[in-house]
């Protein structure tokens, strides 16, 4: 059945990172011709049905398991091609709106698959009940389900950088070993050989995937590892925790700390209230 909800939206509520201006859905979607755009962003996706998105002069055909993306002020047409076609949408703002979907490879208007659309829809159908009520701070508690649904579609939008995802996945056991061994002297050649590749493939697929090297990754994991140790036993001194965390030389520990943390480790103790030793 049809329906949609326009959530009262205030002056206060426009300051809030992520506010929702509109939610619905249409068992048959009719054209929509937005020769000057629309001034927020929209999500509209399809349940059933096929139709057509035209943007830029090019026809990009809509499908289930797929939605069309919408930046605010795009001209842009969409359409039914088949004899209904069934759709969830909605259209929303905020701060944080262009960052989240840059986040989620959504880069620009267009159509977007989804790997997994049951999810995506749980939100929409979450957003237009809430929308619908009468609830005290709607606008709060969609804006906490919108947040959701974007950082959902960093998970669930397939784009041709899935192949990074893939990476991740691959590299996953590897940083846990490093992790659960970054207190011991281990070496490049031992997480590759750990990993089955070689170590000129590690570091590629590192800088890859994550952007750093896989020692800057070992350093950061010892740095959180000292970081704990200094909380949870603070009458440690300082080169144990340095050698419990990986480091032979305190002062190295030290250098490295202050590198990532932008602070020394007896900052670091004092900041947490806690005594130096």
């Amino acid at each position: 059945m049809d329906s949609i909800a326009f959530p009262i939206v205030t002056t206060s509520d426009t300051q809030l990172p992520l506010f929702l201006t509109s939610v619905g859905h249409w068992d048959h979607q009719n054209p929509v011709s937005r020769p000057e755009g629309f001034d927020c962003y929209q999500w509209l996706q399809v349940i059933s049905g096929e139709g057509q998105l035209i943007l830029d002069g090019h026809n990009y055909p809509v499908n289930p398991g797929q939605a069309i993306c919408l930046y605010p002020d795009i001209p842009h047409q969409y359409q039914a091609t088949s004899e209904s076609w069934e759709l969830n949408f909605i259209s929303f703002d905020g701060s944080l709106c262009h960052s989240l979907l840059q986040q989620a490879g959504i880069i620009q208007s267009g159509i977007y698959s989804l790997t997994d659309s049951e999810i995506t829809m749980v939100h929409l159908a979450h957003l237009l009940t809430l929308a619908s009520s009468e609830l005290s701070y709607i606008s709060v508690e969609c804006s906490k389900i919108l947040y959701a649904l974007l950082l959902d579609l960093t998970k669930y939008v397939y784009t041709h950088n899935d192949h990074a995802q893939q990476n991740v996945l691959r590299l996953q056991p590897v940083m846990q070993y490093m992790k659960e061994n970054c207190h011991q002297s281990i070496t490049i050649d031992q997480i590759a050989a750990y990993a089955g590749i070689s170590p000129q493939y590690l570091c590629q697929l590192f800088k890859k995937t994550l952007h750093i090297r896989p020692m800057e990754y070992i350093n950061r994991e010892r740095i959180t590892r000292s970081k704990e140790l200094m909380l949870l036993n603070p009458s440690t001194k300082m080169h144990l925790i340095a050698k419990e965390s990986g480091y032979e030389h305190p002062s190295y520990f030290c250098t490295i700390f202050k590198r990532l943390e932008g602070m020394t480790p007896e900052q670091f103790k004092k900041s947490h209230g806690l005594h130096t030793s």
